[in-house]
């Protein structure tokens, strides 16, 4: 496998745009990460770094972002935006990220931490031909991509991240999809597995040789900590700032149709309807799948729990294609589903 790291001015403007993305369709609040705004002597792992820059001066610049494809890396987004963010950028007085030291670590940790990760998931062995690392002052301690059909891993590393944390956008980028498309998993559940696998197995060994790992917290664990009252009003009042909606119970019913911030969703069938209108008005309550099943089918010989996953799931790529983010709709197994609202 060979590490390439690559830094431009470009490639900072574009994962700036990449974690507005995600501030606009909510999945930082949804999954309980607190946005504050770029401090270099208060990096903490549990928060987004989010520069405060002058967005108006940007036409249209959070209708951008919510409609930039963060799917996969490179992401697809105007580049007419990233030409306008990387002024903002160049007029701000932010430091290029220093990267130096976890370079240097990875070099002499990498060949290891590779086949240590392919001894415990044996079925991915040498799946991974490149990896390019975007180091980066801003966003979650990293962000990756699926791998590509040619083997080709790309992260975004942010500054104050270390071994661990490539490690674990590595193990990730490896089990995510199989656990998304053949378990139908979803962010929470993928992160749980690659906590686990970073700490608890034999892969921990190999890191602490090069890693202390009282430095590195889980990406789950971080998020469900008990966050300061402090920083969580930090974190409103930035929003306000940024011009964002804070997303308190951002799902609402017009009478029968379903609204997010106030907006009717578009293009949902009558079927997608009657079981996002129920998960509304039991929102944060357990829907179990009798309760769907009494929307969606006309009698109970018809009931299909594949149905129900299958049309759950049509429901989530609606949402997410209309910039509105699928984890909004958690899964509980054996039981049903749950709007966070």
């Amino acid at each position: 496998m060979k590490t390439v790291w690559e830094y431009s001015s470009r490639s900072e403007a574009e994962r700036l745009l990449h974690s507005a993305h995600q501030i606009i369709v909510g999945f930082y609040k949804t999954n309980n990460f607190i946005v504050l705004p770029y401090n270099p002597h208060a990096l903490n792992i549990n928060v987004v770094i989010f520069p405060e820059l002058a967005y108006a001066k940007v036409p249209r610049f959070w209708k951008e972002a919510r409609q930039t494809n963060v799917s996969n890396l490179p992401i697809i987004c105007s580049q007419e935006t990233v030409k306008e963010i990387e002024n903002l950028l160049n007029i701000s007085k932010i430091s290029e990220p220093n990267f130096v030291k976890t370079q240097k670590q990875w070099q002499k940790a990498e060949k290891e931490v590779i086949k240590e990760i392919y001894k415990v998931l044996p079925n991915k062995k040498n799946v991974i031909k490149k990896l390019t690392i975007y180091p980066t002052a801003f966003g979650t301690s990293t962000s990756f991509n699926w791998i590509d059909g040619n083997g080709e891993l790309i992260m975004y590393l942010r500054e104050d991240q270390g071994i661990h944390a490539i490690s674990e956008a590595i193990i990730t980028s490896l089990t995510r999809r199989d656990i998304y498309e053949k378990l139908e998993g979803l962010w929470a559940e993928s992160e749980i597995i690659t906590d686990y696998l970073v700490t608890e197995t034999s892969i921990a060994k190999v890191l602490q040789k090069y890693e202390k790992p009282e430095n590195y917290i889980p990406t789950l664990k971080g998020v469900r900590v008990k966050q300061q009252a402090k920083l969580l009003a930090e974190s409103d009042e930035f929003y306000k700032k940024l011009g964002i909606p804070n997303f308190d119970k951002p799902f609402s019913l017009n009478g029968l149709v379903p609204e997010i911030n106030k907006t009717p969703i578009e293009n949902l069938s009558i079927k997608e309807r009657l079981i996002l209108k129920k998960l509304i008005e039991k929102a944060n309550l357990v829907v179990t799948f009798d309760e769907l099943a009494d929307e969606v089918f006309n009698n109970e010989n018809d009931f299909s729990l594949y149905a129900i996953s299958k049309t759950m799931q049509r429901l989530r790529d609606k949402l997410e294609a209309s910039g509105i983010n699928g984890s909004y709709i958690q899964t509980l197994r054996g039981k049903g589903y749950v709007l966070k609202n």
